[in-house]
């Protein structure tokens, strides 16, 4: 076994407690997926154990995703050890889809926002395609909340597609403040012991007080979600002349409402990260809900360590070329990607920075401030 695959088993081991077989076959993983950038299995195996068989690897990997039970909430903190940052924490709740063949995979998944892009914590993968429903949004966010205290959040954001009644109260039950975007045919009403059961025009109408490119927050909270409706203080504003983005905010500073949705976006690059700007997420073969909860797992633990030694490289090498349009040419993520690859392929000369980024892995807020 190589040294650093030995050492990445031993950290391993102290923050998962698995089974050590287990934990090695884990770290093998660990140093593949970033060689290889694909989730597909047969490569993988290519470069997982050189000196065994290619079949051999193959079927033992198929076997560790059939078989081997994870343990979510151990896992889970250690991906929130891994997140840069301290509470309050901005978390982000999004939901992405692909096919092999006529097969969906549907994941929805929960990650703190920091510095351009999301962070993995929590997540699940649905057994059907298509959008998913409040009772899938509600065991997620209690699954989350295993791990993070509603005081601990400054809010959960997400977009139209988790406007749901039940979750909304569910979000109000358990004090947690969100940032929703509202569809714009979305009806709402007074406060609730003002409303006398009839429910007001959609929110789109408030909305069309606005110029193009205006905002408005309106000075009232407004009922939402139903008869027992979830108060809520509504911002609305006009993109285009019919394109509106109107957000439901509880439990936040009106004044932060935008801002904290702009966040939004850090798990969509959080996605294109773990797909087809990384690590080729689609390309796997693998369909059954939970041998994907599992890769995604490997790819959440691999992603962070990659993305904190992009933010490591960045202190001590500078930040990435500029190209012609001003943006950087490879973001962080890649960036950190790019050195891990290197520091993996000529380990045998660069072991001593190699050992140094494994500690990343043991206490990254220190291995941070000392770069």
């Amino acid at each position: 076994m190589l040294p650093y695959v030995k050492q990445l088993t031993r950290v391993l081991s102290e923050r998962l407690g698995w089974n050590r077989a287990r934990m090695k076959l884990m770290a093998r993983l660990m140093r593949a997926l970033p060689m290889q950038t694909t989730t597909n299995l047969a490569e993988l195996a290519v470069v997982m154990k050189p000196e065994v068989e290619t079949d051999s690897t193959y079927r033992r990997l198929q076997r560790f995703f059939a078989g081997f039970e994870f343990g979510y909430q151990r896992l889970g903190r250690f991906l929130l050890d891994l997140v840069p940052t301290e509470p309050p924490y901005v978390a982000v709740l999004d939901r992405t889809e692909w096919h092999f063949g006529q097969t969906a995979v549907n994941v929805l998944m929960v990650g703190i926002a920091e510095g351009g892009i999301a962070y993995p914590v929590a997540w699940s993968v649905l057994d059907h395609g298509g959008g998913s429903g409040a009772g899938e949004h509600t065991e997620l966010l209690d699954r989350f909340l295993r791990l993070v205290e509603p005081d601990e959040l400054r809010a959960l954001v997400a977009d139209r597609e988790f406007t749901g009644s039940d979750f909304l109260k569910a979000l109000d039950q358990r004090e947690i403040p969100f940032v929703i975007r509202l569809k714009k045919d979305r009806r709402i009403g007074p406060p609730s012991g003002e409303s006398s059961g009839e429910w007001s025009l959609p929110v789109k109408m408030f909305a069309r007080v606005c110029q193009p490119s205006q905002a408005k927050q309106f000075p009232t909270p407004k009922g939402l979600g139903g008869a027992e409706s979830v108060e809520c203080q509504v911002t609305a504003g006009r993109l285009e002349e019919d394109s509106f983005l109107i957000l439901a905010g509880r439990k936040v500073d009106p004044g932060a409402t935008l801002d904290l949705y702009r966040k939004r976006w850090e798990i969509e690059t959080l996605f294109a990260a773990l797909k087809s700007r990384g690590f080729g997420l689609e390309d796997t073969h693998m369909t059954e809900p939970d041998r994907i909860r599992k890769l995604l797992g490997m790819l959440a633990l691999t992603y962070s360590w990659t993305r904190i030694l992009g933010i490591d490289r960045e202190a001590k090498e500078g930040a990435p070329r500029e190209c012609a349009n001003g943006y950087p040419e490879k973001s962080l993520f890649r960036y950190g990607l790019d050195r891990l690859r290197e520091l993996m392929a000529n380990w045998h000369r660069m072991r001593d920075e190699l050992h140094r980024c494994i500690q990343a892995l043991i206490a990254p807020r220190s291995f941070l401030s000392c770069s």
